[in-house]
Order: structure tokens, then C-alpha cells, then sequence
């Protein structure tokens, strides 16, 4: 794959990665505070920060993927403009190239992505072989399935214009799609949040209130094994609640 191996469309700003840090660490702090007890926990539970900030960055891939998707609709409807304007396909890559980077910055998955492309062309990298390394690197199934209509169109004959439209209309009912379901889904989201912090604010309000209550669950081996039981059945329940809210078209 060549450039395709040190390419990376979903680079993260600074504060991204201070977030996925801080957020890893602030997770141990209060897993061995609410189950523990102590101090010594929160070296035993450092492993945690780096399966958080792994999650962390699934989910942010995930967002800026969808973003992604939401550009190349919105490239390959400017690429048909300047095909039919009478550029030549790889002119009308390099002008909307220009045009993206006008709506978006540079940094953006979309103007990393067509900063790529732009580099496949000078390097004279045919373009249907590009389109595929950049589908594969994105992991966006359409960008591949779009790189196999345009190279069946370019060595066909056909109506490159109309190719090209008739894909971007296909984006967009998926995009419609997915937005509709997000809808839908997105109560159940603020639902799942809140019942993931649910045991947190039951237990912090009978600290308040009865200190002495969770008392003896705490350093003492029993304790420890009731507690160490519970935070795993809270980790596979909150596991499973992420599974159940994601659904792919």
C-alpha cells in the first residue's frame, strides 16, 4: 500500500488526546474510590486508562468517519459539477480539492483526504487505484465501492457524470438513513449515560448521608471480592448497553 501506511485521515488535535488521558484517569480515580477505598487501587487499576483511551478513540474514529462520509458525498457531487464544466477527471479531483479546503481546514478527514488524492495525481497514481487505498485507510466501505463504479466506468465507456451522480444519490439515502436512526436512537443514548452513572451518584449519596453504610465492604478480602464482583457485572453491563445502541447500515 505504500503512503497508505503512515496516512491517517482521523489524526487527533492536542486536546483530543489530553481528553482521552484525563478521561482514562478520572475513570480509575473513581472506580478505586466508590469500590476500594484506596489509594494502592489506583495503581492496580491503571491498566483502565488505556482501555479507556482505546474506547476513546474508536469513538472519536467513529465520529470523524462519519464525517468523512458526509464530505465525499459533498466532493463527488463538486466533481461531477467540474466534469461537466468540461475539466478532466483528474483536474476536477485537484479543483475540488481547492474548493474543500475553502469549506474545511486543511486538518479536517476531508482535507487530509483530498490532500491525498491530490498526491496520487502528481505521483500519476491512476485514480480508481487511489480511491481504493483511501477506502481501505478510512475503512468507509463507499469510498471502495465508489473506486470500483468509477474504474468500471473509465475502462467502460460509460457516462462518467452520471456514474458519479447516480453514486452521490446513493450516499445521500444512506446518510438520510443513518441520521433518521440517530434520531431515534439518541434519547436511548442519554438514557444509557444516565444509567451508567447511575450506581456512582447512589453510592456517593449514601456516603453523605450514611458513611457508615458500605463500610464493611471495604478493606477487608470480603469486601474487596463483592466489590471486585460488582465492578465487573457494571463493566459487562456497560459493555453490552454500547452493543446494543450500535446498529450499521
Amino acid at each position: 500500500m505504500g503512503e497508505g501506511v503512515i496516512v491517517n485521515f482521523y489524526q487527533f488535535e492536542k486536546k483530543d488526546v489530553f481528553m482521552q488521558w484525563f478521561g482514562g484517569f478520572l475513570v480509575v480515580i473513581v472506580f478505586a474510590y466508590f469500590f476500594y477505598r484506596s489509594v494502592w487501587a489506583v495503581g492496580l487499576l491503571l491498566p483502565m486508562v488505556f482501555v479507556y483511551r482505546k474506547l476513546a478513540i474508536e469513538r472519536q474514529c467513529i465520529s470523524k468517519r462519519e464525517e468523512l462520509l458526509y464530505r465525499f458525498k459533498e466532493i463527488i457531487e463538486i466533481v461531477a459539477g467540474n466534469l461537466r464544466a468540461g475539466y478532466s477527471v483528474e483536474n476536477a479531483f485537484v479543483e475540488t480539492g481547492k474548493e474543500i479546503l475553502r469549506l474545511h481546514h486543511a486538518g479536517s478527514p476531508a482535507g487530509r483526504f483530498m490532500a491525498f488524492m491530490k498526491r496520487g495525481i502528481e505521483n500519476n497514481i491512476p485514480l480508481e487505484e487511489r480511491l481504493k487505498e483511501a477506502g481501505e485507510i478510512s475503512g468507509i466501505h463507499e469510498i471502495s465501492e465508489f473506486a470500483a463504479v468509477f474504474n468500471v466506468a473509465k475502462h467502460s465507456g460509460g457516462n462518467m457524470i452520471d456514474c458519479i451522480g447516480q453514486f452521490a444519490i446513493m450516499i445521500s439515502d444512506k446518510i438520510e438513513t443513518e441520521k433518521e436512526i440517530n434520531v431515534i436512537l439518541s434519547a436511548r443514548k442519554g438514557e444509557q449515560k444516565i444509567m451508567n452513572l447511575v450506581p456512582f451518584i447512589i453510592l456517593f449519596y449514601l456516603d453523605i448521608t450514611s458513611p457508615d453504610f458500605f463500610s464493611t465492604l471495604y478493606h477487608n478480602l470480603i469486601g474487596i471480592t463483592v466489590m471486585t464482583v460488582c465492578m465487573g457485572l457494571y463493566l459487562a453491563a456497560y459493555g453490552l448497553s454500547i452493543k446494543m445502541l450500535q446498529i450499521e447500515i
